[in-house]
């Protein structure tokens, strides 16, 4: 993957598909239940690894299939670690965030070894124009399923089926990496480390460059987007391993390693 950066295309998609190795995604996230997940369950699924969770991966020999990142503090806070798990990663796919904010270094080094999604808005609130544009784009684009609410005070909700037309972010890369398993036709896409509980601490060791959670602080926000896309996507099988949770088993399923 080289030449100039775009944003990620159908092709890209498809070449991904290509590359897949089992009808089950595994999305590997920071909470502490993901130590739970046996490593011969990810050893024989497609690995989406985000953030920092990536570390524990590389150091069991596990090699993420994806390796997704939305939050620019990593990639300007833990740079050494972001470009070693790109590195490592097969395939890497960063949000605009992301990309915008990086070095002219960090750019090129984006171009020639990932991909860029781009969010379809900023924030969740706006104004009359911005509800109507949002409303006017689900009923043009039947990719993009968006509830804009008429309240002022209320926040859009929103699931991108296809992500080479944007994505819906909420405040965390669960959901992110969520509509790149489902856009890349994984059969079953289960999380490993969706617990959101308590201070929603991650499992992997800070001792350097620690980043705040904020979480818990958006889990109000966050649980608003699992809810639509139970509600509509029908034909999604989506799954949570985590034994304590904050998100209702009624919209991500528990599931056992032995299930799976």
């Amino acid at each position: 993957m080289s030449g100039k950066l775009h944003s990620i295309t159908t092709e890209d998609i498809n070449e991904i598909k290509r590359h897949k190795t089992s009808d089950n995604s595994i999305i590997f996230l920071s909470g502490p239940s993901s130590l739970k997940t046996p490593l011969d369950l990810l050893a024989a699924s497609d690995v989406i690894s985000v953030n920092g969770s990536a570390r524990y991966l590389l150091d069991n020999n596990i090699q993420p299939f994806i390796y997704v990142l939305t939050d620019s503090r990593f990639l300007l806070q833990r740079n050494d670690d972001f470009r070693e798990f790109v590195k490592m990663s097969k395939y890497t796919i960063v949000n605009g965030e992301v990309y915008d904010k990086a070095s002219a270094e960090d750019r090129h080094f984006i171009d020639n070894s990932g991909f860029v999604i781009r969010s379809l808005y900023q924030r969740e609130k706006g104004g009359f124009f911005k509800k109507l544009k949002f409303t006017l784009m689900a009923k043009l684009d039947e990719k993009i399923l968006i509830d804009v609410p008429f309240s002022k005070r209320k926040r859009l909700v929103g699931f991108s089926l296809d992500i080479t037309h944007g994505y819906c972010s909420c405040h965390t890369v669960a959901f992110a990496a969520l509509q790149v398993a489902y856009s890349l036709d994984y059969k079953k896409i289960i999380h490993s480390g969706l617990d959101l509980v308590d201070n929603c601490a991650r499992f992997y060791d800070e001792k350097t460059n620690k980043q705040a959670s904020e979480l818990s602080r958006d889990l109000g926000k966050i649980l608003p987007f699992y809810a639509f896309m139970r509600e509509k996507v029908p034909d999604i099988n989506v799954y949570n391993l985590s034994d304590n949770t904050a998100v209702s088993y009624d919209v991500v399923p528990f599931i056992t390693p032995q299930e799976v």
